[in-house]
């Protein structure tokens, strides 16, 4: 409440107004029926998120940092008288130029509600202006009160005689008042609690878009305080964030019915929530709109747990797929496995019948090579009972077979001269001379005429060797040489 003493003159808002020309000229008069509410006044002390919202060179202007608070400027501050008064019991401060009363008067009922009526007007000097709630009106008291800002709830009092407060009518209703608006306050109190206990954050908006209710649980979760209450709803951030919630209240209040909305996530830092919100319109007796109810419920377990189930089955699916695969791999495995064994076993026995085979067939081997091997040793005792010396060349005339009479006349060993070019062989018969007799043997396929030779034996006696050549047909060209000594030169 304000009183001006004395008529009032235009102030421009600097310091220097304050403290000279309205030092003396204006009072200022704070009340409240709350003590705590009067200590916190006189303190003067406010955080840094009160003054939010109001412009920074307003702040700079009226306020001076304290710590991490800012206080009212002290100059200023000795200008309020901070006091306890009852509105609807105490006397009224008369002479007032303003009177500042929001969101009061909705608390009471009609009867307490004109008492008030009555005092304020009682308190107005002619001309004086009354400022409200955006939730309060005064629609029985154009008579007394004249309309400046319906929007603003801003009401000036008209000239005429104010009605005293302590008429006998007033007087008479006193006690009964009284013990209704504590009734009144117990209900308020009673519902502010119930408020408080529901399990979800809450708050309402009237019809204007003000804040008229926030209860504990969306002040703790949402960091909204009292001093919201009475606030436009878009000024806060619960009003866009986590959801925009104002076009869902007009799409409420136009299609008349309760939205909801479900998983809105809201991230705070590095935690997610996620709220399930309810907007519910209420409707006066008239049947008109006159508030929105907003109710969050945390339902950031239930989600969590919900999407835990989720990833636990779309896990499970993925492994069931998985497993399915796997079963029909190990069934085409399995199938494979069969029929490679099938195959092994066909295998196996075409095995057993080449092992059959094969054994047949190193019988054969083995008899053959014994006959081979006898065949071999009665060549060799053939060989070796001639006394003659019988050589055996291949196509490409090299010694294939030297026996012991080619030993006993030569006397190379048959190791020293096997696979060697006969022409090369150091011994006592010039080989050279047989070239031509064996290349003609070779050509014509015919035994020759035996030849004499003039050689030197192993014993170094000069001797005349008859050599005969034959075509040895089973050796694809190849020749056999047949050695014999002849009678002793004449020289010896």
């Amino acid at each position: 409440m304000a009183r001006r003493p004395t008529r009032s003159r235009s102030c421009s808002p600097s310091r220097s107004a304050w403290t000279r020309p309205w030092s003396g000229r204006v009072k200022i008069y704070g009340t409240d029926v709350d003590d705590e509410a009067l200590r916190d006044a006189r303190t003067g002390l406010y955080p840094a998120k009160t003054l939010a919202p109001l412009a920074p060179e307003l702040r700079d202007r009226y306020f001076e940092q304290n710590g991490s608070r800012f206080g009212f400027r002290s100059d200023l501050r000795r200008r309020v008288i901070f006091g306890r008064h009852d509105i609807t019991r105490d006397a009224p401060i008369s002479r007032l130029d303003l009177l500042t009363c929001r969101n009061t008067l909705m608390y009471f009922n009609v009867e307490a509600q004109t008492h008030i009526i009555d005092r304020f007007h009682f308190a107005l000097r002619e001309g004086g202006f009354l400022f409200l709630g955006k939730a309060e009106m005064l629609l029985n008291d154009a008579d007394r009160f004249e309309v400046l800002s319906m929007r603003q709830r801003i009401f000036r009092r008209r000239p005429g005689e104010a009605a005293s407060p302590y008429q006998p009518s007033l007087v008479k209703t006193r006690v009964g008042m009284a013990s209704e608006l504590q009734t009144v306050a117990r209900h308020r109190q009673l519902r502010d609690l119930i408020l408080d206990a529901t399990p979800g954050a809450a708050l309402a908006v009237d019809s204007d878009g003000t804040v008229i209710l926030v209860n504990s649980h969306a002040r703790v979760q949402f960091g909204l305080g009292a001093n919201d209450i009475g606030r436009p709803f878009q000024d806060l951030e619960i009003s866009y964030r986590p959801v925009e919630l104002r076009s869902l209240i007009e799409q409420a209040n136009h299609e008349r019915r309760t939205l909801r909305v479900n998983g809105v996530e809201r991230r705070v830092g590095e935690d997610v929530q996620f709220f399930d919100i309810l907007i519910q319109p209420l409707y006066g007796t008239d049947g008109f709109a006159v508030a929105t109810n907003i109710t969050l419920t945390d339902v950031t377990v239930a989600t969590q747990l919900k999407s835990e189930v989720e990833r636990v089955r779309e896990d499970l699916e993925t492994a069931y797929e998985e497993f399915q695969s796997t079963n029909e791999e190990l069934e085409t495995t399995n199938e494979e496995l069969q029929s490679t064994n099938e195959e092994l076993e066909t295998t196996n026995e075409e095995l057993q019948s080449g092992n059959e085979d094969l054994e047949t067939m190193n019988e054969e081997m083995r008899v053959r090579t014994e006959e081979l091997d006898e065949a071999r040793t009665f060549l060799e005792a053939v060989l070796t009972s001639i006394a003659a010396g019988v050589v055996v060349l291949d196509q490409g005339l090299k010694v294939k077979s030297w026996n012991r009479g080619a030993v006993d006349l030569w006397g190379l060993r048959p190791d020293e001269v096997l696979d060697q070019p006969f022409y090369g062989l150091d011994f006592g018969l010039p080989a050279e001379k047989l070239r031509e007799t064996i290349q003609r043997c070779v050509e014509t396929g015919r035994r020759a005429d035996p030849l004499p030779v003039s050689a030197v034996n192993r014993l170094g006696r000069s001797i005349t060797c008859l050599v005969q050549c034959s075509p040895f047909d089973g050796h694809n060209g190849g020749v056999v040489l047949l050695m014999e000594e002849g009678r002793t030169n004449g020289s010896e």
